[in-house]
């Protein structure tokens, strides 16, 4: 069967990765994670990997191991209904609406309000804070049209685009990196922007194109004709100019944070929290149930307003189920990882104690979420993970007697087979073989092992 007939969502064989440079406390090699490159994606599995603890860098899914870095990282999600804006949310929604709109309009649309007996200002609303209305209200395309007569003090618009690489959302990144993460020149390059966060990471059916708009939107415009999907962009226009973009990934259930950049000079208006209140409303607006945060490090100060967008949960890495973060909060104080299994293993080892204030004094501003995925520190140390006390993998004599190879499909020279085939090759080629398919098998799990082609070049 050659490849081009099977549509598919295809990775190359993984590996264990240890002593690798942490982005969080910079310790040179804190930080041990599993890593494969996908050649292949669909946004179906990309969500399930999700929910067993894995984030992607650009075409990179990495799981992090929570037990055995310094820094652990668990992933943080909320249902958007749930979600209540916090007096801190809706000061910073307020501010920044107030700081558009200008007071010359804000007097016109409270004088308007006030003969209509409706909201009395842009920044001040009724006590019903309605997060979507609120989220959008100083946006050009919402300012009602009875007051198109008074300026704005600022035009500010919101796009959804395509992850394609442009000029303009290069410039922004550069900008950002330099102003925020403090990165040379030499470091921030076009190619390493593309790989990162633009491009397009999943597969889609053969006559569906999702950024197409045709596809996302129904002939009356009422309602999405079929669910916007992939990874997409959202611009923040301010009088032209673009000033802060939010990068996504839309998947079926939940729409995940990837990466958030502003100028920094609007900074002070809180954008990092600001885009997270938009995205949730986003989630909202596309009838997803979540939204992602990414991933939360307890010891890291600048991860702390990740808790706030609650009620929030973090997922087990152990047993692959989602409890309260409050729940977790509790233990936290005793252990950096936390695992509600009956019998984990804890964490008892002196070389993962450190003084917290060591953590709080180092970590990189996570404002807006950045989460380090240094391409060039992708592959340091490399060792199977059965070597490893690795949470929530199975051990290898449990997937060898469990996993069952005529469900394990491979890719070699463009043509597809099943991995019981194997047994028919020389004994070295089949013991090279064998070695990355159970170690994917342990670490993804074999319900989400079997939906995927193991490609080998």
């Amino acid at each position: 069967m050659l490849l081009e007939d099977t549509p598919i969502a295809a990775v190359r064989p993984g590996h264990y990765i240890g002593e690798r440079r942490c982005g969080y406390c910079h310790r040179s090699s804190g930080s041990c994670v599993f890593g494969f490159t996908s050649v292949s994606m669909t946004v179906d599995l990309y969500q399930r990997l999700m929910d067993r603890g894995f984030r992607r860098s650009g075409t990179f899914i990495y799981k992090p191991d929570l037990l055995n870095s310094c820094c652990p990282q668990y992933t943080i999600r909320l249902k958007a209904s749930d979600f209540r804006p916090s007096k801190e949310h809706r000061q910073a929604i307020n501010r920044f609406n107030r700081f558009i709109v200008g007071a010359q309009y804000e007097e016109a649309l409270r004088r308007h309000n006030s003969s209509s007996h409706s909201a009395s200002s842009v920044g001040k609303h009724n006590p019903e804070f309605d997060l979507i209305s609120t989220i959008h209200r100083a946006e050009y395309d919402h300012l009602p049209q009875e007051l198109a007569h008074v300026p704005t003090a600022h035009k500010f618009v919101v796009r959804m685009v395509p992850p394609d690489c442009t000029d303009e959302k290069f410039e922004l990144y550069r900008h950002y990196q330099k102003t925020c993460h403090h990165e040379p020149d030499s470091k921030i390059t076009k190619h390493g922007f593309r790989q990162f966060l633009c491009g397009r990471p999943f597969e889609f059916e053969r006559d569906y194109d999702p950024y197409v708009m045709e596809n996302v939107v129904s002939a009356d415009g009422s309602q999405p004709a079929r669910k916007r999907l992939g990874l997409w962009h959202q611009m923040y226009y301010l009088d032209n100019q673009l000033i802060a973009m939010a990068v996504l990934d839309i998947l079926p259930d939940t729409i995940s944070g990837v990466y958030f950049m502003c100028r920094e000079e609007y900074s002070k208006y809180s954008l990092g929290k600001l885009s997270a209140c938009r995205e949730i409303a986003l989630s909202l607006e596309e009838q997803r149930t979540y939204y992602h945060i990414g991933l939360y490090i307890y010891s890291c100060q600048k991860m702390k307003y990740k808790a706030s967008f609650g009620p929030s949960e973090l997922l087990d890495p152990e047993l692959y189920r989602y409890f309260s973060f409050d729940k977790f909060a509790a233990e936290f104080k005793k252990s950096e990882y936390v695992s509600f299994a009956q019998n984990h293993r804890g964490r008892d080892s002196a070389k993962y104690l450190r003084i917290a204030s060591d953590t709080l004094k180092s970590s990189r501003n996570d404002e807006e979420r950045y989460e380090d995925d240094d391409e060039d520190d992708h592959m340091q140390v490399i060792q199977t993970v059965f070597d490893t006390d690795m949470p929530g993998v199975a051990g290898q004599e449990e997937i060898e007697s469990s996993i069952d190879m005529s469900k394990v499909r491979l890719i070699m020279q463009k043509y597809v087979f099943t991995a019981e085939n194997l047994s028919n090759m020389h004994p070295t080629v089949f013991a090279k073989l064998l070695e990355p398919i159970l170690q994917m098998a342990a670490v993804m799990g074999l319900d989400l092992f079997y939906e995927v082609f193991l490609y080998f070049q």
